[in-house]
């Protein structure tokens, strides 16, 4: 008997999860079910993936192999379902991009002119929500599309590709302690205020790049570079937001040695197994073209 695809989700959901019964919450079925399929999968495949001996079951050598490919088979198998979604599906009448942060909006402007241009009956709906706040968006298909940093930990159901990286230069006001401080050393930025986002859950990202003893979090980076400008901290700011307040002598760049290269890697997401209609495959398209190849 070949391995189903329920089997190899269920695979793929205790390993994740890390118990039958928390697999078992996570895809909507008794833990019954769930157990089931795994041992029938053993059984097909003639071979034990999960060590039972504790209290929660651990993936064998052979199970962490099966699992890789399990993964990749899913993968495909959602790719499949989602594109022939899309060749069925015509123009959609609603689409929701999610970006993490409405300082991006300024560069999306001409992009967006045209998509009015190609689908003026297209309501298109623009959501401002924050790390990992744009994933859950995806996940619950309450967003089609999402415009986001990348994570240090992505998630297996959300699909991404690169829009390139984004300087993040270290910035205070020239009136701030460490404008004129040389060397500048990392003893420096971890004993000044730090100015730093957050979305609205208590995730791990938003201390991602975290240095200083003292942070103060902010919900967007236009109200940080504020906060910058008045003196209060020092943060890092997308370089694209430093034009005009760099021009104006608002802010200065801080270049502390033992930072090589300040950037992030900023990405288009979007659900594997969820298939996007005509529009959004056009500014999805759209988005990956502005990407130097």
């Amino acid at each position: 008997m070949n391995p189903s695809l329920e089997q190899l989700k269920a695979l793929l959901a205790a390993a994740e999860t890390g118990s039958f019964s928390a697999a078992a919450r996570k895809l909507g079925k008794a833990q019954s079910v769930v157990s089931t399929a795994i041992a029938n999968l053993e059984i097909d495949l003639g071979l034990e993936l999960f060590d039972r001996s504790a209290r929660y079951p651990v993936l064998t050598e052979a199970g962490t192999r099966i699992h890789q490919e399990a993964c990749i088979l899913l993968a495909q198998s959602e790719r499949l379902q989602a594109i022939a979604g899309e060749l069925a599906a015509g123009i959609e009448s609603r689409l929701t991009l999610a970006i993490d942060d409405d300082s991006h909006l300024p560069w999306l402007g001409s992009l967006l002119e045209e998509f009015a241009t190609r689908y003026p009956g297209v309501e298109l709906e623009l959501l401002f929500p924050l790390m990992e706040d744009v994933t859950e968006l995806l996940k619950s298909g309450r967003a089609q599309l999402g415009i986001s940093y990348q994570k240090e930990q992505p998630e297996r159901e959300i699909a991404s590709r690169s829009l390139g990286s984004v300087g993040m230069p270290l910035v205070v006001s020239p009136d701030h302690p460490l404008a004129h401080r040389t060397p500048l050393r990392e003893s420096d930025l971890q004993g000044a205020r730090q100015l730093m986002v957050t979305g609205r859950r208590e995730g791990t990202e938003r201390h991602r790049f975290r240095l200083s003893a003292q942070v103060w979090w902010v919900e967007g980076d236009l109200g940080i570079l504020e906060l910058v400008k008045l003196g209060l901290g020092w943060a890092a700011i997308p370089d694209f937001l430093l034009h005009r307040p760099l021009a104006r002598g608002e802010v200065v760049v801080l270049n502390p040695d033992f930072i090589a290269k300040a950037e992030l890697e900023l990405e288009l997401q979007w659900h594997r197994a969820r298939p996007l209609g005509q529009a959004g495959r056009w500014l999805k398209e759209a988005l990956l073209a502005r990407v130097p190849r």
